[in-house]
């Protein structure tokens, strides 16, 4: 409304739910500045109020405590100041600080955290304010994402440890088989060392009863010969078993080093899944304590909560979907999803899981890399949109899928 009460029902039009601030009955009613005003408009000349710089997957975050004018133009002010505003609006989550502010802006600046809090620092504090005024740091890294680089950390063990944990029972397989095949041959080579003994005896006893008569034939002669031989073949299986023996004992050995060493591995991954666990604990923890103070999402997210009821997104599914530059393949996709049909393919590994792969995200060198993971439960299904960067990122959304044992809808 401007000067003598006018509207311009040529201007901008603002949604329905968006007006949630009135006016008391004889309070001032702050007009809306002409656009061909003479006044020439105020310098920036900084803002006081509270504020915080916040990084994540997705960038930099600016947050603070203003009202709706005065965020417009702390937000002119940053786009004046050279850090332009992908997206601005009302927050609805718990910041690193465990403060909830008014407002966000997420920022298009691609730099470090420490050059991001330098540059707002400059646009919010410009040299004409008092320099004798000292105002608050921005803090540093949230407990959050220290939490969810844990959870990674973990889950990439996780994977190595199972890798590990195949490699060695495909080994002790392969030496339980070896052990096997050469038991049996020990066996064999114990019934032919049994029949050599027993032959040994036989012959043993002809030769004594011979050796008894006064006349030595030519048979008695034939009989030393073949005692010698055997003799012979006896030391000959008596060294081949005692090597036999000794492999044997080395075998085993190996197989219950591998044993031991797949207790340990499987070990390993149980404290894993309950770290991996506890962990999934207190993101839902702190998600309900997220939730108890949100206010009705605006904008895109709150156009997701209302056209797709049945969906649940999860892993931030719907933050990714808000910031991909063209989202029309990935919304049609989930049209199909909300309407009850199977699209994609199962995914490998992941049961109950689907995976609906090349969707257009119209975004730089990731045109086609969106991706939608998908599992129907009961009444809802759990939806992950996800921008793939490269296999091993891949890989580690999917395992952040396999501890997943439900999921809310999330936003800002």
């Amino acid at each position: 409304m401007f000067v003598d009460d006018v509207v311009d029902i040529g201007g901008a039009s603002q949604e329905i739910e968006d007006c949630n601030r009135f006016l008391f009955a004889g309070a001032a009613v702050p007009y809306a500045p002409r656009a061909d005003a003479a006044e020439a408009p105020q310098r920036f000349e900084g803002f006081h109020g509270e504020w915080s710089i916040e990084t994540g997957s997705f960038g930099h975050y600016v947050v603070f405590n203003a009202s709706e004018r005065l965020a417009t133009i702390v937000v002119d002010a940053l786009e004046a100041g050279g850090l332009a505003v992908q997206r601005w609006d009302v927050s609805h989550r718990l910041a690193s600080d465990g403060q909830f502010y008014d407002w966000f802006a997420r920022l298009r600046f691609k730099g470090s955290h420490d050059e991001a809090v330098s540059r707002v620092s400059a646009v919010l504090f410009p040299v004409s304010v008092d320099p004798s005024v000292e105002y608050p740091d921005a803090p540093a890294d949230t407990r959050l994402e220290d939490l969810a680089a844990r959870v990674e950390e973990l889950l990439d063990l996780t994977g190595e440890l199972r890798e590990r944990l195949n490699a060695s029972e495909v080994e002790v397989a392969f030496l339980t088989r070896r052990l096997a095949s050469v038991t049996d041959s020990e066996f064999k080579l114990y019934g032919e060392l049994d029949t050599a003994l027993a032959h040994q005896k036989s012959l043993h006893d002809q030769i004594s009863e011979l050796s008894r008569s006064p006349e030595q034939t030519a048979d008695t002669r034939a009989l030393l010969e073949m005692q010698s031989e055997t003799e012979e073949l006896l030391e000959l299986a008596l060294t081949e078993n005692s090597d036999l023996t000794s492999s044997i004992g080395a075998l085993r050995n190996q197989v219950d080093h591998g044993d031991a060493q797949i207790l340990t591995l499987e070990a390993a991954v149980v404290g894993l899944k309950a770290r991996l666990e506890e962990l999934a604990e207190q993101e839902a923890e702190r998600r309900r304590a997220d939730s108890v103070h949100r206010a009705p999402r605006r904008g895109l997210l709150g156009f997701l909560d209302t056209a797709f009821a049945r969906l649940n997104f999860v892993l931030d599914g719907d933050e990714v979907l808000a910031n991909v530059d063209a989202p029309a393949s990935l919304l049609r996709s989930l049209v199909q999803i909300d309407m009850g049909q199977m699209v994609g393919k199962d995914l490998e590994g992941l049961g109950g899981w689907r995976e609906v792969s090349k969707l257009g995200t119209g975004m730089a060198g990731s045109e086609s890399m969106g991706r939608i993971y998908y599992k129907p439960d009961g009444e809802r299904v759990l939806v992950s949109v996800h921008v793939k960067q490269d296999d091993k990122e891949q890989r580690r959304h999917i395992e952040r899928l396999r501890s997943l044992n439900g999921g809310n809808k999330r936003s800002r």
